[in-house]
């Protein structure tokens, strides 16, 4: 099984709820139903490193950070972040968008399947 890094997203969440219904109408084996999320992460991940060129920019005050199995969480207050969506040019004129608070998770790319 992958590492399910897109688990807790809206589209991973409705998939599963799909899926879910599917194997109890026994429409869809079980394996199937794992498989199909495990493709969702792979897609997911395949698509945001080859097909995104976007850089960003996060500024905050960090309040708590946590290390384990080669897994970064962040936890900011006031935060402001900047995207420029097309990987060209600077980050000054994007536009930001701020909230209260953020949380932000890190994995190590040599963790995800391949």
């Amino acid at each position: 099984m992958a590492a399910q890094l897109y688990s807790n997203t809206q589209l991973a969440q409705a998939l599963y709820e799909v899926l879910q219904e599917l194997v109890g109408d026994g429409k869809v084996p079980e394996e199937l139903a794992v498989a199909t999320l495990d493709q969702l992460d792979q897609s997911i991940l395949s698509a945001l490193k080859n097909e995104i060129p976007a850089k960003s920019e996060v500024k905050g005050n960090l309040d708590t950070y946590k290390y384990y199995d080669n897994v970064w969480q962040f936890t900011l207050s006031d935060v402001a972040f900047k995207l420029n969506a097309s990987g060209t040019g600077s980050l000054k004129k994007a536009p930001e968008v701020t909230c209260d608070k953020a949380k932000i998770v890190c994995v190590d790319i040599k963790l995800a399947p391949q």
